[in-house]
């Protein structure tokens, strides 16, 4: 059996904690907190990682830190992100403007937006008061 693909109990467990939260996105250390996951630190750290690594979930980095969302849906792909630089929350953002934006980029520098990994990144509301 391929160990990389092995379901442990520790995977269910992440795996679970994100189909519960459905569209959220969270840190390790976010995970840790919640109190829901009964894993070690490095634990979890390591199955994150994998789960990333195999599809399972989706990982916004911005160099220093990382959140997961789970992968479940293609809807993600078709949207921009806004990441908070200091809470690390990640909003999703679907509007007309930023259609507007990638069709420029698109037509008028001939470069596609891969807009499932495209994030900008700076400060949410509730972090710039």
């Amino acid at each position: 059996m391929d160990r990389n693909n092995y379901n442990t109990k520790q995977r269910d467990e992440i795996v679970e904690f994100f189909s519960k939260h459905r569209g959220k996105c969270f840190s390790a250390k976010d995970i840790i907190k919640s109190g829901e996951i009964k894993s070690g630190e490095a634990t979890v750290y390591r199955t994150l990682s994998k789960l990333a690594e195999n599809g399972v979930l989706k990982r916004f980095t911005d160099g220093a830190s990382a959140c997961y969302q789970l992968a479940d849906s293609e809807e993600c792909d078709k949207h921009f992100h806004l990441k908070c630089e200091k809470c690390g929350k990640l909003i999703h953002i679907d509007c007309g403007f930023m259609a507007e934006i990638k069709n420029h980029i698109e037509s008028n520098h001939n470069f596609y937006v891969n807009l499932g990994k495209t994030v900008f990144y700076g400060l949410c509301k509730d972090c710039s008061k």
